[in-house]
């Protein structure tokens, strides 16, 4: 594949492409995979930037200056010499009506002259898929900036306007923010070109909804068609939708995804609001190992705990379990867990754990004892079951408050 690689600089009165050397290389290795002599690569100035031929790179030649001034092939043979040239033939690459760059061959004009129609369409054809590509890459690094510009809460206006006026981006049109995550923490972030892929299929440019992708996922402006339910919620076509996304992207990627859902807004200055809902959403499923689509109001606690000062939740797990280490946590957390688990039956939940029912209560007991909180008394389990869950989640978003 390309890369990105051309830049356009003054040239007197037209503008010229100025073609980066390792693409430039790229090609005369292409084209001598196809020919079997060596092929050199001009500027527009006869200046050889790439060639099968290391030891001629960086020389000039005047033939194919010459070539590039009257834009046609010209011959070097034993009747036609030119400073630094040997024989072969230099062609002019078109680009539009200009001259972008002067491909040669070398060799004996007779054997290589019926190549250069060939390898000047091969090279022009290179250089507008890799120009093509450029614009979308381009596209794309515009589409990214709107996205982050729009998602936060203080923003540069002008520079949203402009980006939305380039890109062609409707922002009256009704959207709400969609947030795709690998659902395991520890997953793999790599496929990025496939999730690209899939999203492209699903929102080609020109869609009134636009996306942007990242190394931790990717992030939706959701255009909304029709109305919505009566406490905003997404109606069941537009779930649809997104169901069907995160099936075919969990498909793509090979691994599982969650993706969270905040609020539609009217207003594009009023879509970080639904970005960190939609932040929050895809943090809960992710927290609690959920592999699907879910709007930011159908979390539960997940709407609470993000909300938390962290100050507030250090403090309270603190109180809970004062003087305890980490490994002592864990411990009363499994015994607690099992004993939720099965409604209170011992039995079962020691047998879960491949324990005596005795050995259960003890644990039991020492939660009681050493936290002040008994998990058999409906209240005390309340608080209890809390904070193991507050602990938990700032753990896994990095503010662990233990």
């Amino acid at each position: 594949m390309l890369h990105r690689t051309f830049r356009v600089l003054p040239r007197t009165d037209e503008d010229v492409m100025d073609i980066d050397p390792r693409i430039a290389q790229t090609i005369v290795e292409n084209i001598k995979g196809v020919i079997r002599h060596d092929i050199n690569f001009f500027d527009a100035h006869g200046k050889m930037i790439a060639s099968t031929d290391a030891t001629r790179i960086g020389t000039f030649h005047d033939a194919a200056r010459l070539a590039a001034e009257r834009k046609r092939t010209v011959a070097v043979d034993g009747d036609n010499q030119f400073i630094g040239a040997r024989n072969g033939i230099n062609a002019p690459v078109m680009f539009g009506d200009s001259v972008v760059a002067v491909i040669g061959i070398t060799g004996q004009r007779h054997e290589v002259e019926p190549f250069g129609i060939m390898i000047t369409k091969m090279t022009e054809i290179l250089i507008r898929e890799n120009v093509e590509q450029i614009t979308r890459f381009d596209q794309r690094m515009m589409m990214t900036n709107l996205i982050n510009l729009l998602v936060s809460q203080h923003n540069d206006e002008d520079l949203v306007s402009y980006l939305s006026s380039t890109l062609d981006v409707d922002l009256s049109i009704p959207r709400c923010i969609v947030l795709g995550r690998c659902t395991n923490a520890d997953a793999d972030h790599t496929k990025r070109d496939a999730l690209l892929n899939a999203l492209d299929k699903r929102f080609p440019s020109g869609s009134e909804s636009i996306f942007r992708t990242s190394a931790r996922g990717f992030c939706i402006l959701f255009a909304i068609t029709d109305q919505v339910g009566s406490m905003g919620q997404l109606d069941e076509h537009h779930m649809g939708v997104l169901s069907d996304l995160q099936k075919e992207i969990s498909h793509v990627l090979g691994r599982p995804i969650s993706i969270g859902i905040g609020s539609m807004e009217t207003s594009a200055n009023q879509y970080w609001r639904s970005y960190r809902q939609a932040t929050a959403a895809v943090e809960w499923l992710r927290f609690t190992h959920g592999a699907r689509v879910e709007e930011y109001s159908n979390i539960g606690l997940g709407m609470l705990l993000p909300a938390m000062q962290q100050s507030i939740s250090e403090q309270f797990v603190q109180n809970i379990f004062a003087g305890l280490d980490d490994q002592r946590i864990d411990a009363f957390q499994t015994a607690f867990n099992a004993y939720t688990r099965y409604n209170g039956s011992v039995s079962r939940a020691a047998d879960s754990l491949f324990i005596h029912k005795n050995t259960l209560q003890n644990h039991l007991n020492a939660i009681a004892e050493q936290t002040g909180y008994n998990p058999r008394k409906l209240d005390d389990h309340t608080v209890l079951e809390l904070a193991f869950l507050i602990r938990n989640y700032r753990s896994f978003t990095g503010e662990d408050p233990s």
